[in-house]
């Protein structure tokens, strides 16, 4: 089954590969990143309003039993976000993800990295054209979805952005 699922990642990274947004994509394996599972990063330039890079992951998370994967995909918006930030970042992304039709911001548990997740569930029973479809429409949706807020959220955590602007921003 692990050899399913790194083909449909390999056909995934073909596709990015071909997208001029993107200007890296490559799978690992999880021997390769110390994980239970291959990953595809991908890396997006010029990504949102700040057109700052980013890293996406997209996997299969190791389950037990086949019937059902969940294909994950992980975007890594900042590496360091400052310590003073934190707080209002946290009730920012709080607020944000109210309204957010899919996925989810995050920080780390220490508070230094910003990431948005996101995961759909595929049935394993379809053929593999249909299930590179769903992980194709799952990767672009994930990185459609937060595209429109990482540079306000950015923002924020330089403190060039109030809170009260942001919840106007995102409640408009």
């Amino acid at each position: 089954m692990a050899d399913r699922k790194r083909v449909l990642l390999e056909r995934l990274e073909k596709y990015y590969k071909e997208d001029e947004d993107v200007t890296q994509a490559s799978v690992f394996t999880g021997k390769e990143l110390g994980v239970p599972m291959d990953v595809l990063r991908v890396l997006v330039g010029s990504y949102g309003a700040g057109l700052m890079d980013i890293l996406g992951e997209f996997s299969f998370l190791p389950v037990e039993g086949d019937e059902v994967w969940f294909f994950t995909s992980v975007l890594t918006i900042m590496l360091d976000v400052p310590k003073e930030s934190v707080p209002s970042l946290a009730i920012a992304i709080a607020k944000l993800n109210f309204y957010l039709p899919y996925g989810a911001f995050c920080l780390s548990g220490d508070g230094k990295m910003l990431t948005y997740k996101a995961a759909t569930t595929i049935r394993s029973d379809r053929d593999d054209d249909k299930i590179y479809e769903d992980m194709e429409l799952a990767a672009e949706t994930s990185l459609l979805v937060p595209e429109n807020y990482v540079f306000a959220l950015e923002q924020i955590a330089d403190g060039k952005l109030l809170m009260n602007d942001f919840v106007k921003m995102i409640t408009a």
